[in-house]
């Protein structure tokens, strides 16, 4: 009996296992925070949570900025150039209540001088 179809089976198992460990982080969202060092353009202390969904050409980004309680989305996150705009936000004010989406307007979170 030939070891190859062992070998293809133990190949697969662990392919398998791979792609399992790997997509089991997908989804699972991200503390980021602002950098402090003089070459950032941006001021400000807070921390901000984001993660990526979708995949390919659909993949967005949500960033949730606790300081004013908004969710900005970002669309299409991987096509085009490496400018990517505020689709649009909503505002939480409080756990449970009505929240609005609001259209982002061109250049809404770019910090301002």
């Amino acid at each position: 009996m030939s070891p190859r179809p062992a070998i293809r089976d133990l190949a697969l198992i662990g392919l398998a296992l791979a792609i399992g460990w790997w997509a089991r982080g997908a989804g699972t969202p991200v503390l980021a925070q602002r950098s402090t060092s003089s070459s950032s353009s941006r001021t400000g202390d807070s921390t901000l949570a984001f993660q990526m969904f979708g995949a390919g050409n659909d993949a967005a980004l949500a960033v949730y900025n606790p300081t004013n309680r908004v969710l900005y989305v970002y669309q299409h996150a991987n096509l085009g150039n490496s400018n990517v705009s505020c689709t649009y936000s909503y505002a939480i004010p409080n756990p449970g209540a009505p929240i609005e989406r609001e259209n982002c307007k061109p250049g809404d979170l770019l910090p301002q001088h």
